[in-house]
């Protein structure tokens, strides 16, 4: 499998195989480089494939949690129904107690506080 250049005919043997060997060893660098770059796309991939599988556990951890939600609810529209299943005459009748409500807690990421007087602002010590 002597294939010499077109341009160059007259070299002899000894030269043509030294080219050919330059060539192939040139085709192999190039192979080399190519390879280099693939593993590095490949573990890029493998990288964002973890980052992947990490949310994925995150969202399982969320709804493995959601049957727990489900039956507090149901715990708290059974204590409701029963409440007013129960018939009291009206003349032993308490007032009703208030319904639970929802708080809003401020936590380290707020920006604003409010001071006593109701304005906002960042310093609340005078």
């Amino acid at each position: 499998m002597s294939s010499s250049r077109p341009s160059q005919p007259n070299l002899p043997p000894s030269l043509q195989i030294l080219y050919q060997k330059q060539q192939e060893y040139a085709g192999l660098q190039a192979l080399r480089e190519a390879s280099a770059e693939l593993v590095q796309r490949v573990e890029k991939l493998a990288e964002m494939s973890n980052i992947m599988a990490d949310g994925g556990e995150a969202v399982g951890g969320v709804l493995r949690n959601w049957p727990h939600v489900f039956s507090i609810l149901n715990l708290f529209a059974q204590q409701q129904a029963e409440r007013s299943d129960t018939s009291i005459p009206e003349d032993e009748q308490d007032e009703p107690e208030p319904l639970p409500v929802l708080v809003r807690l401020p936590y380290g990421g707020e920006t604003t506080t409010s001071s006593k007087d109701g304005t906002s602002g960042q310093d609340i010590t005078r």
